[in-house]
């Protein structure tokens, strides 16, 4: 049986911790996060740092990612749907502090052409989909 292909969005304190998870139980793991500095923590851990086609810092005060331009978040959604086509399993973290989470996807809870199932996280924060009710769970 292959190992299982996981795609983290968010490498602060619970993404860092899901790629250690995913990597310890032999998973291939990639993830990707605003913030470049944190590439070196994502291999350290057994990642691989997916990173957007697009530049601009996003670093924001205290070591969080801050709020992104409309055209790098673009990019990002194209990098994302691409990694959805290519792994087994994705888990989004991404939290931005005074917004909430960061909306990655608009069709979590959809059976796309491949058979993936999404389901959505941070919803006390809003979620990582835009369809995500605040502490709702489903």
């Amino acid at each position: 049986m292959p190992p299982a292909k996981v795609f983290i969005a968010g490498a602060g304190v619970a993404g860092l911790a899901a790629i250690g998870t995913a990597a310890g139980l032999g998973a291939i793991v990639r993830a990707n996060d605003t913030r470049a500095e944190v590439a070196d923590q994502v291999v350290s851990l057994g990642g691989e740092f997916v990173k957007v086609d697009y530049e601009e810092e996003g670093s924001g005060g205290g070591g969080y990612a801050k709020v992104m331009s409309e055209g790098f978040q673009k990019a990002q959604r194209e990098m994302y749907a691409k990694q959805a086509r290519e792994v087994d399993i994705i888990i989004t973290t991404a939290l931005i502090p005074a917004t909430g989470a960061a909306p990655h996807h608009r069709r979590h809870g959809e059976v796309d052409e491949a058979g993936q199932r999404d389901r959505r996280h941070g919803g006390r924060a809003g979620g990582n989909c835009e369809l995500t009710e605040p502490g709702k769970a489903w």
